[in-house]
């Protein structure tokens, strides 16, 4: 930890983004940012080999890596800001903030990323904890990094994980992203772009579902047929073991086997009982939760040839691979936020056949600040769907 002496001490937040949230820079003749910038052939060159690494110059570094962690970028063409609100939240209750950027295209286990998440948490056991345990808050994707990380680091002096929105059983969308592209809600990414870029991208794979995801969703909706997340007529594809076999054929098998391995050690793994855990859980949107191509499709597949069967979720993260399937000691809290509301703490009504009752707290900033500043938090309560 090196020679460090202080006598005061802050609440510190080592705040870990998700998918898309650090910039990305190339370095070429001159510096360029890739991300986020309003040009598809940038995004392009955000594209990976088939390895999932970037391109080397010539002493064996990467040409692109990230920049920095945005907070806002853009709202009036579809960007947020809601990363911003939440970090000044905190930063006006004098809880002090490190954040963590990382690049989000690479494995979530990457020994770059490891080490950023790493570089962050020492920075704020030095600097503003004076060695106290800290307390990490991610965002989506953020959330598997840092799970990732606590599995493999048992002994790190982190007191809380609050892991919000995070795909923890994966997302379909991800499927979507590689079989015909994915905005994600963003008029800067065009659909056919993005399909390019994630190809060989290590986290997209690990963001697909796996087994356990299919077998919890099995037994929750009663009248759809959970026998897979993706469906293909044209390729006789009706059972997860030929959606395995489909994306093997069809993607970057070897990413994809990589991504299983990870998913499988992120869903069975245990964390250290001296860190306790929350999951925020948002239900305001409906959730892509299965993708059917459609036999006529035969050629060329765009977004048509799909038929996309929706159920709950905060837009991007179905419900239950948020909250795990609820089987641990974890304090799970639900709100009827968006993906991205889930951070600016925006309420607002309930979407028609999709009603969470037994809702236990509507203010997560009010709800951060307290486990942070380690006041007592209200019980969880499970949900139930009207």
């Amino acid at each position: 930890m090196g020679e460090f002496y202080k006598t005061d001490t802050a609440p510190v937040v080592v705040f870990i983004p998700g998918f898309l949230a650090t910039e990305i820079y190339e370095d070429a003749v001159i510096r360029k940012k890739l991300w986020p910038v309003i040009d598809p052939f940038l995004h392009l060159r955000m594209a990976l080999d088939s390895d999932g690494e970037p391109a080397i110059d010539s002493v064996g570094h990467y040409k692109t890596y990230p920049g920095e962690v945005f907070e806002t970028y853009w709202p009036s063409l579809g960007g947020h800001y809601q990363t911003k609100v939440l970090l000044d939240v905190l930063r006006n209750e004098g809880i002090k903030v490190v954040k963590v950027p990382y690049d989000w295209r690479l494995d979530f286990s990457h020994e770059n990323t490891i080490k950023a998440v790493d570089d962050g948490i020492q920075y704020a056991l030095d600097t503003y904890s004076n060695g106290e345990p800290v307390t990490i808050v991610t965002h989506s994707a953020g959330g598997l990094v840092a799970r990732n990380y606590l599995l493999k680091n048992p002994d790190c002096p982190v007191a809380n994980f609050i892991n919000i929105g995070s795909p923890n059983l994966g997302t379909p969308r991800a499927i979507k992203g590689l079989t015909v592209g994915d905005n994600l809600g963003l008029p800067i990414l065009i659909n056919s772009i993005s399909k390019k870029m994630v190809q060989n991208m290590p986290s997209v794979y690990q963001l697909i579902p796996g087994e356990r995801f299919v077998t919890v969703y099995k037994g929750f909706y009663n009248d759809v047929d959970f026998s897979t997340f993706y469906y293909d007529e044209h390729n006789d594809i009706t059972n997860y073991n030929k959606t395995k076999k489909y994306i093997e054929d069809n993607h970057n098998f070897k990413l994809y086997n990589k991504g299983m391995i990870f998913r499988k050690k992120i869903e069975t793994g245990q964390l250290t009982p001296s860190i306790k855990e929350y999951r925020f859980v948002g239900y305001r949107r409906s959730n892509i939760m299965q993708i059917i191509r459609k036999e006529t499709s035969k050629v060329s597949l765009t977004e048509n040839n799909y038929e996309l069967l929706f159920g709950i979720g905060d837009g991007i993260v179905p419900i239950k691979s948020a909250d795990m399937g609820c089987n641990d000691n974890a304090k799970v809290y639900y709100f009827n936020l968006s993906h991205m509301g889930l951070m600016s703490n925006s309420d607002v009504s309930n979407i028609n056949g999709q009603i969470v009752t037994q809702k236990n707290h509507t203010d997560i900033h009010k709800l951060i600040i307290d486990i942070v500043k380690g006041k007592n938090t209200c019980n969880t309560h499970d949900y139930s769907l009207n």
